[in-house]
């Protein structure tokens, strides 16, 4: 039987920025009632925790590793809080650990003294257990790739032995080229699709869903404009294949706040 899910990647919350998109987004998920949801990572964007500002006082007087795990949990309570009250059944919650996550992990490696879930910094601090029926952390060091209904589903994909994430105009052809399956990624913020419908025994599709970002960039300048906001629905999920439809940032809001 062919499923309904909702993707999306890269939303990023962030203490100065209201979490409202994640309540258009929760009554999106009500009114169409998938089978499944899959968060592709980076939603929690841990921004105290990046290691560019390092040199910028400005930048480094407004970060708070504590409101960055208030405002990710914030978030996701506006998403999935509201079905402690409704009681509707919840569709299965998948998530995926994504770079900025990984942020924690990579600070505990520099310091493992700073490690403490009631005084210090902890991956548990995101409560992705409770949050997510399940959950796939980084594996070897790079995002887990992982097979949701014959899509290959993860953060990012790598373009070669060193990790670095594909990226490039033809995003979502180049998936299909390096993967030969049907695949889902953010990342980038960007969106890309290619459909490859003379694959057997099934078509195949290529699809990078852009990002659930709330604001603009001051560090990413002109790329800002190049970025897609907003979610995916895929329908008719069977076998690696399905009917994706996009829903922009606009749309949401136009018809739920």
């Amino acid at each position: 039987m062919s499923k309904t899910a909702i993707v999306w990647s890269c939303a990023h919350t962030d203490s100065g920025v209201s979490n409202e998109r994640f309540d258009w987004l929760g009554s999106l998920i009500e009114d169409i009632k998938p089978d499944y949801t899959v968060d592709l990572g980076d939603s929690a964007d841990m921004r105290s925790l990046n290691s560019y500002d390092t040199r910028s006082p400005q930048a480094i007087v407004t970060q708070s590793y504590e409101q960055d795990i208030e405002t990710y949990n914030e978030a996701m309570d506006r998403l999935w809080g509201r079905y402690k009250v409704t009681k509707r059944k919840r569709p299965t919650r998948i998530g995926f650990e994504g770079n900025h996550e990984n942020r924690i992990k990579k600070a505990l490696s520099l310091d493992p003294r700073l490690e403490g879930t009631k005084y210090g910094i902890s991956f548990k601090h995101l409560q992705t257990d409770y949050w997510f029926d399940e959950y796939y952390g980084y594996e070897n060091s790079a995002p887990a790739i992982v097979d949701i209904n014959g899509i290959l589903h993860s953060h990012y994909f790598s373009s070669g032995n060193y990790g670095t994430a594909m990226s490039g105009l033809h995003h979502g052809y180049g998936l299909l080229n390096k993967l030969n399956r049907s695949a889902i990624c953010g990342h980038s913020h960007k969106r890309s699709l290619y459909f490859k419908d003379s694959a057997y025994p099934n078509p195949i599709i290529g699809m990078v869903v852009g990002c659930f970002k709330g604001k603009d960039e001051g560090w990413a300048g002109q790329a800002n404009r190049e970025w897609w906001r907003g979610v995916v629905i895929l329908r008719n999920v069977d076998s690696g294949y399905f009917d994706p439809e996009f829903i922009s940032m606009t749309a949401l809001q136009k018809a739920y706040s």
